[in-house]
């Protein structure tokens, strides 16, 4: 009754009006639309926090006592030691046969590994390219093919990089690698 003397409305003591739209629903400052839309945004973020604080519960639970590190230590094997080398891949491929009673026939190509940078004895191994040839032909051709099995590769890489740093002068090579090796009856 109060209210009835004074002459108040919910409007004058700031409730605001309250707009009916043509389909009877009540129309405020923001759209029934983006109020929802809001709304599945809010849930949404709200999984991802509670997800996001669950993995990192267990994560920390899991891994509790373990060094900071996480990486297991890399065999020395698998260690680099050594700056990588450079590659010269020009010498052709060398094809021959074994010195066996029936000679196997054999296809080798070679790369030779030497010190980047090393100007001098990339000028050398150029110049004696054909040498260098001969002589991993030579090499090879005195095997027997029981000696050109994969587990001998190793063996016969290091043979032949000891026999062409014995011709070297003026620098030393560091590795020969086989980019292909077939040794055929």
């Amino acid at each position: 009754m109060a209210d009835q003397d004074n002459n108040l409305d919910l409007e004058d003591v700031g409730a605001g009006s309250e707009d009916i739209g043509a389909e009877g629903k009540k129309t405020g400052f923001l759209p029934a639309i983006v109020i929802q839309i809001l709304k599945w945004v809010a849930i949404a973020l709200g999984i991802i926090i509670l997800s996001g604080t669950t993995t990192l519960f267990f994560f920390n639970l899991i891994n509790k006592g373990r060094s900071g590190s996480g990486l297991e230590q890399l065999s020395p094997q698998y260690q680099a030691t050594e700056d990588p080398l450079q590659y010269d891949d020009s010498i052709e491929a060398i094809r021959g046969v074994t010195s066996d009673e029936v000679p196997a026939i054999y296809t080798v190509k070679v790369s030779i590994g030497f010190k980047q940078g090393d100007n001098k004895t990339a000028f050398e191994f150029n110049a004696r390219r054909r040498e260098i040839q001969n002589l991993i032909f030579l090499t090879i051709s005195g095997k027997k093919k029981i000696d050109l099995k994969p587990d001998k590769y190793s063996a016969l890489q290091e043979e032949l990089k000891t026999a062409i740093n014995r011709i070297m002068q003026s620098g030393k090579i560091k590795s020969v690698i086989f980019r292909e090796f077939v040794v055929a009856q």
